[in-house]
């Protein structure tokens, strides 16, 4: 008897994407086979079966989630949805990136190299800035980004302009800017994945930073590259579906397919190369519970990394005050402060970056008896985060059993006297401002890196450079698991770049790209 399931294609030409409506192709059997089988349909997911598929490659994609769709009924209908109403055990297509801030910093080029901090050093890449600066240029155009180097003295060095001009500040954000540049600061703009200007969807609403957008204006993963992957007709999509396993042959030496439940249905699929990108922790665990003969302790983890060297971003919190009555709805994650990203003249390590954050009603996470007060301040403040990194090291992150549940977690190294001059100096740059400042003794774990990092030595590291597993010919794994660190600044281009490349390195290319120092340097002169 043939086990069947069904999956969404999308019909080329079809310019109005609707799940709900979407063709299916039921009678798919385990006997299919594809050139590619992508795991989870996140940023770096959805990014490398678009990349996958632009080499016409046939690609499956097994995601756990449903598509996503919730759009306008009504003029009054608020454009977003916080990410809280979705409930906490819901995933969609598309991963967290349907939530996101879409704000896409590259790394600095430092950030490729080894850093000294406060708690270590934070680790060397197995590529450097040069290698993946061309996938920076196409997935900022692929995900539309918005930006400028001005007023970013860390910016690093580019072979192209940003594809859109940054998005413009509200009214009170531009008074801010304006105070804050009076006063000695230089202030950036922060580059943000949003489908504005020139007949966009975006209207720069507040409810975008933590939301889920009805208007599809944000640049999230499934709009900014799984859609434009279906429209090939070389994607399929299995929503609502577990990989449960890897499959690999009997040296143990390639993956063949993998074990899928949906429904309490179980079977096998086939294809030629594999890539795991289910997010920082799935991805590991299925490492570990794909065990075999071979690999008695999971693919990957015969020198045992497989959930090591976790890392993040250690992240604050501070509030400077805009006016003594609740402020209007707006949208007000548009700039940043970069100076401090390598330091202090009177500080010896990185301190890292200060943004702008969305209008997000962070109050309803806190306790009962704080609640009210956050609230106050929070109506009447621009809510700003700072972030510095927490270093990855070899006895940090997760323990499992053998079917691969975590059984401890051991948090990566923050830079604790660090943050607290961060804090400082994010206060400081406000007070000169004119502004007076709430600053929270809190600390928070953010864009959290690491457990199936890549590098050079296999007794390190899972993957190689190209982010294959070391121990496999045609397994492969990209997402923030892969990250050797997270420098100070948000993960999400750097993933969708790596991803990109990796496609390249599935693909069969010849050659990866690269910018070499010279191209990079006539560039900067220009």
């Amino acid at each position: 008897m043939e086990d069947k399931y069904e999956c969404y294609s999308w019909a080329k030409g079809q310019t109005d994407f609707d799940p709900m409506t979407a063709p299916t192709e039921p009678q798919m059997t385990h006997q299919r086979e594809y050139d590619a089988i992508v795991i989870g349909s996140g940023l770096s997911g959805s990014t490398l079966t678009y990349r996958l598929s632009q080499g016409g490659l046939k690609v499956l994609v097994v995601d756990r989630g449903e598509f996503l769709r919730q759009p306008l009924s009504s003029p009054k209908d608020a454009i977003g949805l916080h990410m809280k109403s979705f409930g906490a055990n819901r995933s969609f297509v598309g991963g967290l990136t349907k939530f996101y801030g879409a704000a896409m910093y590259r790394f600095r080029e430092t950030d490729f190299q080894a850093i000294q901090h406060e708690t270590g050093e934070s680790p060397a890449w197995p590529i450097s800035y040069g290698e993946l600066e061309p996938y920076y240029c196409e997935a900022e155009r692929l995900f539309q980004v918005h930006g400028a180097s001005d007023g970013d003295p860390t910016e690093p060095i580019r072979s192209e302009s940003y594809p859109y001009a940054p998005l413009p500040h509200a009214p009170l954000v531009a008074r801010m800017i304006d105070r804050l540049r009076d006063s000695g600061t230089l202030v950036s703009a922060i580059p943000r994945a949003i489908n504005y200007g020139n007949g966009g969807k975006c209207v720069l609403c507040s409810t975008c930073d933590a939301y889920y957008c009805r208007l599809d204006a944000k640049m999230d993963a499934e709009i900014a590259a799984l859609r434009p992957a279906l429209e090939g007709g070389k994607v399929d999509v299995l929503t609502g579906t577990e990989c449960t396993r890897i499959l690999t042959d009997d040296s143990g030496l390639r993956a063949t397919g993998v074990r899928v439940l949906q429904e309490g249905r179980e079977w096998s699929i086939f294809a030629d190369k594999i890539a795991i990108c289910a997010g920082l922790g799935p991805s590991a665990r299925l490492l570990i519970r794909s065990s075999s003969p071979k690999h008695p302790r999971g693919l990957g983890n015969s020198a045992g990394c497989v959930g090591r060297y976790y890392g993040g971003h250690i992240t604050g919190m501070v509030f400077p005050l805009l006016s003594a009555r609740k402020l209007p709805a707006m949208h007000t994650k548009t700039f940043a402060i970069s100076t401090y990203y390598h330091g202090a003249s009177d500080w010896p390590y990185p301190l890292g970056m200060i943004q702008a954050a969305g209008q997000i009603p962070f109050w309803e996470a806190v306790s009962w008896w704080q609640k009210p007060a956050a609230r106050l301040i929070g109506e009447r403040s621009l809510y700003c985060f700072f972030m510095n990194e927490a270093i990855p090291a070899a006895e940090t992150g997760f323990e499992y059993d053998v079917l691969g549940q975590v059984v401890r977690v051991k948090p990566p190294l923050q830079n604790v006297r660090t943050i607290g001059k961060l804090r400082h100096v994010a206060t400081e740059v406000f007070k000169r401002a004119g502004y007076a400042v709430v600053a929270v003794d809190r600390r928070s774990l953010w864009h959290t890196v690491g457990t199936v990092r890549f590098g050079v030595n296999p007794e390190s590291s899972v993957l190689d450079a190209s982010c294959k597993v070391h121990d496999l010919d045609n397994l492969y794994v990209v997402d923030a698991s892969v990250l050797p660190s997270a420098g100070a600044v948000n993960t999400g281009l750097t993933i969708a770049a790596l991803a990109l490349r990796t496609g390249d390195a599935m693909s069969g290319s010849t050659c990866l790209k690269s910018c070499d120092s010279t191209v990079l340097a006539g560039q900067q002169e220009r």
